[in-house]
């Protein structure tokens, strides 16, 4: 990151990203940045993994909760923690389909573990990498402002 003064938004260019000098601007600036970067990231696995489970997924939102990466409504809400980014690529993969799934198993019974694990067979390294790591991903926002 480099911190560019007049600048009130990020803005990358290759393996550069400019950010606001201002500590006060860069933290709501990168957040915002994130989160565009989310739902890019997330709306094509969301959209693969709604199509292999016949499923409708009618809206995803991008949260910053601390409680959990993920959440489904069941209206058809996927709702997502943008700081999966910050999390290795399979982490984000893992949250889509876990929730995806609960749109056939709104519990964590035996058979939405069964339905994850068919689609997701390794499933269980980025959820204990979340587990194990996940708390950090919260500090960094607060570290980059």
């Amino acid at each position: 990151m480099v911190p560019e003064p007049g600048r009130r938004r990020v803005h990358r260019a290759g393996d550069r990203i400019a950010v606001p000098a201002d500590p006060e601007l860069r933290g709501r600036a990168l957040e915002s940045w994130y989160r565009a970067r989310a739902r890019d990231e997330a709306r094509p696995r969301l959209d693969l993994a709604a199509t292999a489970l016949g499923v409708d997924v009618l809206r995803l939102r991008i949260t910053d909760t601390r409680s959990r990466w993920g959440s489904c409504s069941t209206s058809g809400t996927i709702s997502l923690s943008w700081r999966l980014l910050l999390a290795p690529p399979e982490c984000l993969d893992y949250v889509v389909w876990h929730e995806a799934c609960h749109l056939i198993h709104a519990h964590h019974g035996a058979s939405f573990w069964r339905l994850l694990e068919s689609h997701r067979p390794h499933w269980r390294e980025p959820a204990g990498w979340l587990r194990e790591n996940g708390a950090d991903l919260h500090l960094w926002l607060a570290s980059a402002g």
